[in-house]
């Protein structure tokens, strides 16, 4: 009987230890609704128009799709697959950048990209819903 419960703690703790190894947030861990290597990459209208301001290209958008770590509290998941809001940041450039992203099937949408290292004041449709 002490073998049963020697094993079963040692199972846990291995369990514990091995979803450990990866840090939230890394590439590869948002549970497959998120398509990195999407078919297509859409814009918003307000995507494009923060992009512009913000001086933030299309290649940048992309590597942080494919290696940004996915910030889970800026992130809404509690949706279905199409509806998961995904925030992504990472460095580009030698600037801190976050895009919100939406995922359904073979396509992503990028519905706004925020440079966290600068304020920048732009004036882009929709703002005036935060303010």
């Amino acid at each position: 009987m002490k073998q049963l419960r020697l094993g079963t703690v040692f199972l846990i703790l291995s369990l514990f230890f091995a979803c450990q190894s990866r840090p939230a947030g890394q590439p590869g861990s948002d549970g497959g609704g998120l398509n990195r290597n999407p078919a297509r990459i859409s814009y918003s209208n307000h995507a494009r128009c923060r992009m512009e301001c913000r001086n933030i290209d299309e290649k940048e958008v992309a590597d942080l799709l494919h290696h940004g770590y996915i910030n889970y509290k800026k992130s809404n998941l509690r949706a279905d697959d199409c509806h998961k809001r995904y925030a992504l940041e990472g460095y580009e450039g030698g600037e801190k950048l976050r895009i919100i992203v939406a995922s359904c099937g073979n396509e992503t949408t990028v519905i706004t990209c925020i440079d966290l290292s600068h304020d920048w004041l732009c004036h882009c449709p929709g703002d005036e819903r935060h303010h």
